[in-house]
């Protein structure tokens, strides 16, 4: 079974950046994953921006009709319980992020959760 991943992407009246970011993520080294978006109640275009990018990425979800969180770190913690993903990655909607970000975080990812079962193993077998 291959690992998923998904970037949780939370906004609040981000129209000016959200495009960038969605640009960049989508020029990413490592394709396999999924946008996760939610929105705390944008007033301006941000709305608007993130459904036509569901439109044109079909990688990008944007889960909607939940309640107003009143800033950023509510808005990750909904976000945190919407994903199926073995992993999971944040994202500001005023990010850029390099090329290679994704594939890299996920590469260490997966080196660090070796390293603690090595560790584990080793303490246990210590014990």
């Amino acid at each position: 079974m291959q690992d998923t991943v998904d970037v949780l992407l939370a906004t609040f009246n981000g129209e000016e950046y959200i495009d960038e970011q969605v640009l960049s993520l989508e020029k990413q080294t490592m394709n396999d994953f999924n946008i996760l978006i939610s929105d705390d109640g944008s007033t301006d275009l941000t709305i608007k921006h993130i459904h036509e990018l569901q439109l044109r990425y079909p990688n990008v979800h944007v889960i909607k009709d939940h309640p107003r969180f009143g800033g950023a770190k509510g808005n990750f913690l909904f976000l945190t319980q919407q994903t199926q993903a073995q992993y999971a990655m944040f994202c500001d909607q005023d990010d850029y992020w390099l090329p290679s970000k994704i594939e890299l975080t996920y590469k260490k990812m997966k080196q660090l959760e070796k390293n603690m079962v090595s560790t584990y193993h080793y303490w246990f077998l210590l014990t």
